[in-house]
């Protein structure tokens, strides 16, 4: 658990620094509460348990594809969670920077993931020391990604009565495209392999696209019906994920291109 003491410190560092203010507001205390709740429940936990699953799988098989769907599932599972408390909270422009760029860096080793899983006939076992690596970079960047966004050091990703700002709407682009393309690849090696758990890590990977794509619809509207319909995606892409590598460790199928087990 101390791959997360990172991100605890940063939530810490929130709750201090908040202002008090904005804890009596109306609001924060239904809108503002019940968002929080949901992602931590259909996305936040259920990315714990797939990076939990994900290490101890490498660490018994030392397949780096699924270190990297492990780390990509605790980026997202992070700012995901931060962008919901910055939104209860009003800082908008905050939670916009949080949710884009871990979306862009998630997106970045799910399409890893799924590019070693493509594009090697014959597993190639990792490094045995990968693991104590590539999680504190992962755990790092949500540190990284949080702390720049609080301090204003990212540039602005949302303006009040503007919405989501130009370098917003492009790297929330980015970030689909690369759940989407991962997708894809993902859905190639299932097509050929009639792999349910890659079924499911396909469709979760498509659901997370499709949420991406609701955000930069609504335009950082967050009562836009895009947004919450992209919420909804997002929560759904969560529960595919769970279900994807809760299959995969009991089966003991993880990802593997051509039907192998590894």
């Amino acid at each position: 658990m101390c791959v997360f003491a990172g991100d605890l410190a940063v939530a810490a560092y929130f709750l201090v620094s908040m202002p008090q203010s904005a804890l009596a507001l109306p609001w924060i205390r239904s809108f503002g509460l019940v968002f929080p709740i949901l992602t931590g429940v259909f996305i936040t936990a259920s990315s714990f348990v797939v990076t939990y699953i994900s290490v101890r799988a490498y660490s018994r098989e030392r397949l780096l594809r699924v270190l990297l769907l492990g780390c990509g599932a605790l980026v997202f599972g992070c700012t995901t969670l931060f962008t919901s408390v910055f939104v209860g909270t009003g800082q908008l422009d905050v939670s916009a920077a949080v949710f884009a760029m871990g979306s862009l860096t998630s997106g970045a080793f799910h399409l890893s993931c799924a590019s070693l899983t493509y594009l090697r006939a014959t597993p190639i076992p990792g490094k045995s020391r990968s693991a104590s690596f590539w999680v504190p970079v992962a755990s790092f960047s949500v540190v990284a990604i949080v702390a720049a966004a609080l301090e204003g050091v990212l540039p602005p990703f949302y303006e009040v009565g503007t919405g989501t700002t130009t370098l917003g709407q492009v790297v929330l682009a980015a970030g689909a495209c690369a759940f989407a393309s991962s997708s894809a690849v993902m859905f190639k090696v299932c097509s050929s392999s009639r792999s349910g758990v890659l079924f499911w890590y396909s469709t979760a990977l498509a659901a997370t696209a499709t949420g991406i794509l609701g955000a930069i619809l609504a335009d950082g509207d967050f009562h836009a019906t895009a947004m919450r319909v992209g919420w909804g995606a997002l929560y759904f892409g969560g529960l595919c994920l769970f279900i994807s590598l809760v299959s995969a460790e009991r089966m003991k199928d993880l990802p593997a291109p051509n039907g192998e087990r590894p």
